[in-house]
């Protein structure tokens, strides 16, 4: 059995973030993922000739998310582009863009207490944003504004799946949003390859260190000895080949979707507090929508200005569409004279109800027939999605110092990392700090 000094299983930003870190720190390291490449939920693949790019969202400000942090302490080298301005929003009626947030767009009442609130979070400090955790936004909001129009705004707004305000921690709110409000720029989007190009950048610091990545292989559980852990069981299969491995490590990250953890820690060393908001967690299966296209490029010609991402929706609709085209910033996504356009649904379906995916599929398409009437004619190929997920969650009872944490009680040396222990509701962000956290308290077990 090879032995390492900590195993991390998942290969996602969390867990390609912890190796990094933990192997840039001297540690020898093995990177379990059973996928065939890394970056979990933020990959980039070919298709078609473009470069589809599933983490299109996932870059955010680099400093606020964590991002540069992490870049700089693994030794990372990864080339972005700031995106100026960030967010606008198309007019359907004027056929224009205005700024996302703009008199011209709210009104002079609604623009001033935006501005009012920005400047007021912007001031908060972290610990001041740790003591809103048991109230929520919609509270927050109305107590400090007495706008509603915030609420309704913030609700499209802000990566929390269109979920009401009352249903999101004010402190996970209010983290978000301070790190745009406090960042130089809140998004940046990678200049070559697109998400990929973290995953790719990291692999290369783990790699460099003389750090292990293994893909393709699942991780079935841990091994224990009494209460400490000794290493992980882990299973390959492929066409030519299959094999039943174990590892060995007295530290394992589980960086692999929380609800997933009943699978690979026994279950009578599961905590009953854990296990109860793991339940909370799986309760809240959700679906998410959208609709990618390769276009030719003459459909964007005269089309207003070269805007890297902005929203639309008509006034009554209780969601919105958030149109993405990266090609913008990396041409070498598509093929000369091409372009990729993502349109997704701003807002959160129930689990199962496909027939809500198939009319919001509907919606958008009939949306970008307006926005773009000969879009048919330009059109190379059009895929719909439903993204089956988990809300972010960022709902009060759970955030801040509720989360479920990064050491799991009673297992010595098992601890956790990804976005469900970091629970902002930022995408990428949460699952960036979490790897940083989840490393600090490592070294605060490991040396304390």
């Amino acid at each position: 059995m090879r032995q390492y000094d900590a195993i991390i299983v998942g290969g996602g930003i969390a867990g390609l973030g912890v190796t990094a870190l933990l192997a840039a720190k001297g540690a020898h390291v093995l990177l379990l993922e059973k996928e065939p490449i890394l970056g979990g939920r933020s990959a980039s693949f070919p298709f078609q000739g473009y470069t589809v790019d599933i983490g299109l969202h996932a870059i955010a400000s680099i400093s606020s998310s964590g991002i540069g942090r992490l870049l700089e302490e693994t030794g990372a080298a990864l080339e972005v582009v700031p995106i100026k301005p960030s967010l606008m929003h198309f007019d359907l009626d004027r056929k224009a863009f205005l700024r996302a947030t703009s008199a011209e767009r709210f009104g002079q009442k609604l623009y001033q207490d935006f501005k009012r609130l920005a400047q007021a979070v912007a001031d908060l400090s972290p610990e001041q944003i740790s003591t809103f955790h048991q109230a929520s936004a919609q509270s927050w909001i109305m107590d400090n504004f007495g706008n509603p129009g915030l609420l309704e705004f913030f609700k499209k707004i802000t990566g929390f799946s269109g979920q009401p305000m009352d249903k999101v921690s004010a402190g996970a709110f209010l983290e978000t949003l301070h790190d745009a409000f406090t960042s130089q720029v809140t998004i940046s989007y990678p200049a070559h390859g697109g998400i990929q190009a973290l995953n790719d950048s990291l692999k290369r610091a783990i790699l460099d260190k003389g750090s292990e990545i293994i893909t393709n292989i699942r991780a079935q559980g841990l091994i224990l000895d009494g209460d400490q852990v000794k290493g992980v069981r882990a299973k390959i299969v492929r066409p030519s080949y299959f094999a039943d491995l174990e590892f060995a490590a007295p530290v394992v990250v589980y960086t692999a979707p929380l609800i997933g953890l009943p699978r690979f820690l026994p279950a009578e060393r599961l905590p009953a507090a854990l296990a109860a908001k793991m339940e909370q967690i799986k309760s809240a299966d959700y679906y998410y929508n959208g609709i990618i296209m390769g276009v030719r490029a003459e459909l964007l010609e005269g089309f207003g200005d070269r805007y890297f991402q902005w929203t639309f929706d008509r006034p009554g609709m209780d969601w919105h569409g958030i149109t993405t085209i990266p090609t913008y910033v990396d041409p070498g996504l598509a093929p000369a004279g091409h372009h990729l356009i993502f349109v997704d649904c701003h807002a959160p379906m129930p689990f199962g109800r496909q027939d809500l995916a198939r009319q919001r599929h509907a919606d958008l398409l009939e949306l970008c027939r307006e926005i773009w009437p000969a879009l048919d004619q330009h059109l190379d190929w059009l895929q719909r999605l439903i993204y089956p997920n988990i809300l972010p969650l960022a709902q009060t009872g759970l955030t801040g110092p509720y989360r479920p944490g990064y050491y799991v009680a009673g297992t010595r040396g098992l601890y956790l990392a990804g976005d469900t222990t970091y629970l902002t509701g930022s995408g990428i962000g949460s699952a960036t700090k979490s790897a940083l956290v989840c490393v600090r308290e490592i070294e605060k077990r490991t040396n304390g």
